[in-house]
């Protein structure tokens, strides 16, 4: 037994004693050989010259213990403790284990049928062993840090089992150059810019015991290791041996674009301490096979990070979250830390205490995406119940977009109040199924609006109806953006208790841009957006109503306050829609001086039939640029009020009055006037465009046009 093993042992490390019998080994000629090998200098006493194996087992055994110590860093045997019966059992165990770890290496990688060559790149410093699977073995002694390639070309096109042995004794920080990433890669770019390489068909074994957590605590980063590998399955035990604090992007992209259909429990090892960002970031981001994930990722406690898990799943075919998945990750939410992270998949269902172990204040685009794009029907009342404090940036931007959920849990966002923040509900809920909003959602927002913090966030959704004061309490400067598109496209929506907000708040553009536009509401109430007060922005109630086709009826006025006009002001304010009056106090809070294309297209393609005399009494002053450009175009009105525009003198301006009642048919004829003058009076330079459009005319049908404008 003694002569079979050690014989196999010293064929493998490629040296057998000659001219000794076969119970006696030369100890010296393994010391060297060993050195000469690995670069392992061991203790030897020369004394010790070819004594018998019975005599100087001990010793063998030893010098493989330290060397696989030193290459994989554990020991494999046990001297003087009873754990081994005899030292035959000893040297059994030892030696199997040296052939295991040191030649074959612990980590395997297997080839597809048709492999010609195989590359990988290093990135470590470290001791190596590459064994090529068909008799070559490749030597790394003492490598230092950089990625460096090892290729090898085969004779014949074949299957081939490549093992990887020895240890890392250091790792690359990551940094700004990409190059000094990983840790190693088995799917390496090609340097001269051709096709990523896919004949890993599947792996095996502890590649942590080659790249192992070392002694001071430094560890490896698996930076797209696997990406792109055709591989099925991913070994329980691939990263045992690494634990400890994580590193920058650790496991980001590691197998990304592979064909698993599992991940196993624990998969991560025991990781513990300050998480590190993009540790988890794309780990399995197109793994379009992967239906199940058995949790924990890994076992121990760390703390949360930026973009610590962003994308890891998305695109996957991820059928179903374990409740423990995230198990480990306890403490504040960090920036981006969820964004992306089930995007795309398969889920049907969020487990109730998902983000149990989050707790503190919000971070910016903390769930930013984090269930886009899922098959998920309904959301867990405590999913965020940890959350408490001030809204961030883009917080819950797109969280649950294009999911099939149909209802919102009333406290989901219970713990958050406070000033609002950018995007901090941007597309939250955008064409989901949900059919009510529930009226305290958003009650703890309060004070100054923030750029698009509600854009599009119920945007195409079959919500029936609007809750007064839905979005709390806002005062000071309003923001650009802020509502805009946030009911667009409710085809189902009919009922909107005003106002949206309490609290006053300054004009911003675009502030109310398309709010409700394709929306099905039959009414608008009296000062639905609140107290407005300041200098009007350009566009901030640009298409607010357009398209809403059941419009019938508006109550006076828009808002309270007072504003002053700004260019495109109300342009296409309540444009195709079936709006039948006007009431008379709609602008009463709009006073001072005409702006640029103030009031373009803002009725136009309505069915109102009649203008209230002083609809624009709180204009005064000159001209501008196309300020009633198609205002009135192609309604049922069937007259002008005489004090329409009274407030309006000076020069004329360009297209001031372009379009603006062309194609109304059923008008009779311009009785607009200013001090008992027709308009083309007080301003000779305005053409018949008033009453044209494209080319098209309908002068015959007006009694009272002037022959001037003929």
């Amino acid at each position: 037994m003694f002569r079979k093993i050690l014989s196999f042992f010293f064929a493998l490390f490629m040296f057998l004693p000659t001219a000794h019998s076969a119970e006696m080994v030369n100890v010296e000629y393994i010391h060297q050989y060993l050195n000469a090998r690995w670069g392992i200098d061991l203790p030897y006493n020369p004394e010790l010259k070819n004594p018998k194996v019975a005599a100087n087992m001990e010793y063998l055994l030893t010098v493989v213990d330290i060397a696989n110590e030193y290459l994989n860093g554990e020991k494999t045997t046990s001297y003087g403790t009873g754990e081994y019966a005899t030292k035959l059992a000893a040297d059994t165990i030892a030696t199997n284990t040296a052939i295991d770890t040191l030649v074959r290496g612990p980590f395997t990688m297997t080839t597809t049928p048709d492999t010609t060559s195989y590359s990988m790149i290093i990135g470590a410093a470290g001791t190596f062993v590459i064994n090529w699977g068909d008799g070559e073995i490749e030597t790394i002694r003492n490598k230092p840090l950089g990625n460096t390639v090892y290729s090898h070309t085969y004779d014949a096109p074949g299957e081939y089992d490549i093992t990887l042995g020895g240890r890392a004794t250091d790792y690359a920080m990551f940094g700004p150059d990409a190059s000094e990433i990983p840790t190693v890669s088995f799917v390496w770019m090609d340097p001269m810019g051709g096709e990523v390489p896919t004949n890993l068909a599947k792996i095996s074994g502890r590649l942590g015991r080659v790249f192992p957590t070392l002694e001071n605590g430094k560890n490896p980063n698996f930076y797209a290791a696997f990406s792109g590998a055709p591989i099925t399955e991913i070994p329980a035990e691939l990263f045992d041996g690494i634990h400890g604090a994580p590193v920058v992007g650790m496991y980001a992209g590691t197998f990304s674009g592979t064909q698993i259909t599992s991940v196993p429990a624990n998969l991560f090892g025991e990781l513990n301490g300050d998480g590190a960002p993009n540790m988890f970031a794309s780990t399995f981001d197109g793994c379009e096979q992967l239906q199940t994930v058995e949790g924990p990722l890994f076992s121990g406690t760390i703390t949360p990070a930026e973009g610590m898990f962003s994308n890891t799943f998305y695109e996957s075919g991820l059928t179903s979250i374990p409740a423990n998945l995230f198990a480990g990750v306890q403490g504040v939410p960090a920036l981006g830390m969820f964004a992306s992270t089930f995007s795309r998949t398969q889920i049907t269902s969020i487990p109730e205490n998902l983000f149990a172990g989050i707790s503190g204040a919000p971070a910016l685009g903390m769930f930013a995406s984090t269930f886009q794009n899922t098959q998920i029907t309904s959301i867990p009342e405590n999913l965020f119940a940890g959350i408490s404090g001030a809204p961030a940036e883009r917080m819950f931007s797109s969280t649950f977009y294009n999911t099939p959920i149909t209802s919102i849990p009333a406290n989901l966002f219970a713990g958050i109040s406070g000033a609002p923040a950018e995007w901090m509900f941007g597309n939250t809920f955008q064409n989901t199924n949900i059919t009510s909003i529930p009226e305290n959602l958003f009650a703890g927002i309060s004070g100054a609006p923030a750029l698009r913090m509600f854009n599009m966030t119920f945007y195409n959704t079959p919500i029936t109806s609007i809750p007064a004061n839905l979005f709390g309490e806002l005062n000071g400067n309003g923001a650009p953006y802020m509502f805009a598109s946030t009911f667009y496209g409710c085809d189902q929506l009919q009922t909107v208790e005003g106002p949206l907000f309490s609290g006053t708040i300054t004009p911003a553009e675009y502030m109310f841009d398309r709010t409700f536009q394709g929306a099905q509401i039959t009414s608008i109430p009296a000062n639905l957006f609140g107290e407005l007060n300041g200098d009007g922005a350009p566009f901030m109630f640009a298409s607010t109503f357009d398209g809403c086709e059941q419009l019938q009826t508006a109550e006076g006025p828009l808002f309270s306050g007072t504003i002053t006009p700004a260019e495109y002001m109300f342009s296409g304010t309540f444009s195709n829609h079936g709006l039948t009056s006007i009431p008379a106090d709609l602008f009463a809070g709009v006073r001072g001086a005409p702006a640029k294309n103030m009031f373009s297209n803002t009725f136009q393609n309505t069915n109102i039939t009649s203008i209230p005399e002083n609809l624009f009494a709180g204009i005064s002053g000159a001209p501008a640029e196309g300020m009633f450009a198609a205002t009135f175009f192609n309604t049922n009105i069937t007259s002008i009020p005489e004090n329409l525009f009274a407030g309006i003198s000076g020069p004329a301006a360009s297209g001031m009055f372009s379009s603006t009642f062309a194609n109304c048919t059923s008008l009779t004829g311009p009785s607009a006037r200013i001090d008992g003058q027709y308009l083309y009076e007080i301003w000779p330079d305005i053409s018949r465009d008033m009453y044209t459009y494209s080319g098209s005319t309908k002068l015959s049908d007006y009694a009272q046009i002037p022959s001037r404008w003929k």
